[in-house]
């Protein structure tokens, strides 16, 4: 019997052609991934992916697979949203969110969206701040839940993994520099705009830097500017740089205002969080959290 959870890890792995970043997604190890495709393997006495180069490749048998398992997962997803989403069971009440600048901006809006057609009785309240910022509201009990950045800090707090995003460093057209790339040496010689201190960003920046040996006080930065969308309006109109997330640059790479600019060896990773009390398990918190993550990748 193969079930739902061993297609799942197989679409991932399938889609991503990577174990590494399939486990990422899904939020288990590597050798949990592993151990489903070989169980996999198994019950279908047949091998899904082969060696090409430095990475994988689907089987004949593994293509195969892939077109049957999404459409059984598109149906459990139909029936998971028929019964969890139905406009059959009212919700009424209140939500208070807290939520860092990079998902007040550029996630939620389509979701909150969404989540008030199916539940225009529940009430949301919105702030914005940076991680720092919400973590405290959430301890305060000013908001019942929060969106944050990167890794879990607060012992005092209970965080849920949500999504994943990538930080990648950006330029605007008058950014000078080579067409390969920068190594990690060169990147003290680019003039940089920051994030605030306590910034869910800066945060995760400094920490992925410091493994490769490197402070931001030795870097060239400019100034720290405290919104996303200042800094690329900064960046379009001089030669400076700065690590921005991937989300929240889709619209200026499609229009040309701002481009990619390729760090050898350096990739920033991070997953956000809901964050609240521990103890905290009110059934609109659950509610929004189960369909936040049902939905997000999806609109």
């Amino acid at each position: 019997m193969i079930t739902d959870f061993r297609l799942k890890v197989f679409e991932t792995v399938a889609r991503r052609l990577n174990f590494t970043r399939a486990a990422e997604e899904l939020f288990i190890t590597q050798p949990a991934v592993t151990r489903h495709i070989k169980e996999l393997e198994r019950l279908l006495d047949a091998r899904l992916f082969k060696r090409e180069g430095r990475g994988i490749a689907l089987t004949a048998e593994g293509v195969r697979l892939l077109a049957h398992s999404r459409r059984i997962l598109k149906e459990y997803e139909t029936l998971a949203e028929e019964i969890s989403f139905g406009r059959n069971s009212p919700v009424s009440g209140e939500l208070s969110l807290g939520a860092s600048s990079t998902m007040s901006q550029y996630v939620l809006p389509p979701l909150l969206a969404l989540f008030n057609r199916h539940y225009p009785e529940i009430r949301i309240w919105l702030k914005s701040g940076n991680t720092e910022e919400i973590e405290q509201a959430v301890q305060d009990e000013s908001v019942q839940l929060g969106i944050v950045e990167g890794t879990a800090t607060r012992a005092d707090l209970h965080y849920q993994p949500f999504m994943e995003d990538e930080i990648i460093l950006a330029g605007g057209m008058q950014a000078a520099v080579p067409s390969e790339g920068l190594s990690l040496p060169q990147l003290s010689h680019v003039p940089l705009i920051m994030r605030e201190p306590g910034s869910g960003t800066r945060r995760v920046v400094e920490e992925a830097l410091k493994k490769h040996g490197i402070s931001v006080s030795g870097l060239h930065v400019l100034m720290m500017l405290g919104n996303t969308e200042s800094i690329k309006m900064y960046l379009e109109h001089s030669p400076a740089c700065s690590f921005l997330s991937s989300l929240a640059v889709r619209g200026e790479f499609k229009r040309g205002s701002l481009k990619k600019i390729h760090l050898r060896h350096l990739e920033i990773r991070r997953t956000f969080h809901f964050v609240s009390g521990h103890g905290d398990h009110s059934r609109i918190n659950e509610l929004f959290i189960k369909f936040c993550r049902y939905y997000y990748n999806k609109i």
